[in-house]
């Protein structure tokens, strides 16, 4: 009998193989072994689509570093064919072509404004102003989408959950005042829309790293007396250098941050707001954000009422019968900075000077904030 050995296998006992032990005694086929195989593949797909950390669209650039989201355009409604980062046929919503505030349309959209940054530089203030304002809706609180991974990979569908409701022709805002100095938030944003219009508030940076530093200091009262001085932070013991890696003063290298940004989006999407003028003079910067966003100017002047108690302005909220009462804003704004070492400000003038110049070349306007090293020791948050 001439029987191939790739088509059966037989037990040792019918003569036709040499005894060995363990050899299998059942007789298997190609066919039934292609099939079981088959299925086990088939199983595996089916089970790997039905994983909730599994997207279809999901891709994976050359770089593989970073992993590329869906746009936002594959979550839009199709009957609305909303489709960003286009300029011809878009929904207003998207575009920031506002139109006058109708109040039908009431859900939750995707922001077409973000304020990015910078921490300590007037970002809180500048949304609490902005609310004064009909056609602005703003998250209540920052939402870390684009600097935090484990948030970003959530998607773009989650990030809308997060909004507030909004009619038609109402701008919906968010602030993170993370996102300007976080190396991967210029990707991300662009990646969901291309045409997305961002706020940019910066003050003299020497006084916003004292600022950061201060808050640092005060977020836990357990450990308040045990946190370093300014200067033991800022200044590298080993060879009496500036610290560039201390949390506290990178973002106060705008320059390169901003480089980063333009990589991705025009200059004339990005509104840069004078930080150290809108303590001084919040009407004014408030106006010109109406502007850039193309809304009507109703965040009148008489809203910013100077406190004397406070040392900075707050705003005139309307109360019962038409009457206005004051509003300002938390506790925690308008501590006094501590002194610094003058040393040190002679370093972190000649730090920063050469990169302010810069900045103020690339934005192509010079901000009220000086870089000559007479930051007032007095200043406050």
């Amino acid at each position: 009998m001439n029987m191939s050995l790739n088509n059966y296998i037989y037990h040792e006992e019918a003569g036709l193989l040499p005894r060995a032990k363990g050899l299998c005694c059942r007789r298997i086929s190609k066919a039934k072994v292609l099939g079981l195989l088959v299925f086990v593949g088939l199983a595996l797909f089916l089970l790997t689509l039905s994983s909730p950390h599994y997207d279809m669209n999901q891709k994976v650039d050359s770089g593989a570093r970073r992993r590329i989201l869906p746009k936002v355009t594959d979550y839009i409604d199709p009957a609305n064919k909303v489709r960003p980062g286009n300029s011809i046929g878009l929904h207003h919503d998207i575009q920031n072509n506002i139109p006058v505030h109708k109040k039908t349309d009431l859900r939750q959209r995707l922001p077409q404004c973000l304020i990015i940054g910078v921490k300590k530089a007037g970002t809180g203030a500048m949304v609490q102003y902005l609310k004064l304002h009909p056609d602005i809706v703003i998250a209540d609180r920052e939402l870390n989408f684009f600097d935090y991974e484990r948030n970003f990979k959530l998607g773009f569908e989650y990030y809308k959950t997060l909004m507030p409701p909004s009619y038609e022709g109402q701008i919906t805002m968010e602030k993170t005042s993370n996102y300007f100095h976080n190396k991967d938030s210029e990707w991300r944003v662009h990646s969901m829309n291309s045409s997305m219009k961002m706020i940019l508030i910066v003050r003299e940076p020497i006084a916003r790293a004292v600022s950061d530093y201060l808050q640092r200091k005060l977020k836990d009262k357990n450990t308040i007396d045990l946190t370093p001085t300014f200067e033991e932070l800022i200044i590298r013991p080993k060879n009496g250098r500036i610290n560039e890696g201390y949390p506290g003063i990178r973002p106060s290298f705008y320059y390169k941050h901003m480089l980063r940004w333009l990589k991705y989006f025009p200059l004339s999407q990005i509104h840069i707001v004078d930080g150290d003028n809108l303590v001084r003079n919040p009407f004014e910067e408030v106006y010109a954000v109406e502007s850039f966003l193309g809304l009507p100017h109703l965040i009148t002047q008489d809203r910013f009422v100077f406190s004397d108690k406070k040392g900075f302005y707050c705003m005139s909220m309307d109360g019962f019968n038409g009457t206005r009462q004051e509003q300002c804003l938390s506790k925690g704004k308008g501590r006094k900075h501590p002194d610094i070492d003058e040393g040190v400000m002679e370093m972190l003038t000649d730090l920063f000077r050469p990169l302010n110049q810069q900045f103020y070349k690339l934005i192509g306007k010079s901000l009220t904030g000086k870089i000559n090293g007479s930051y007032s020791l007095n200043t406050k948050i």
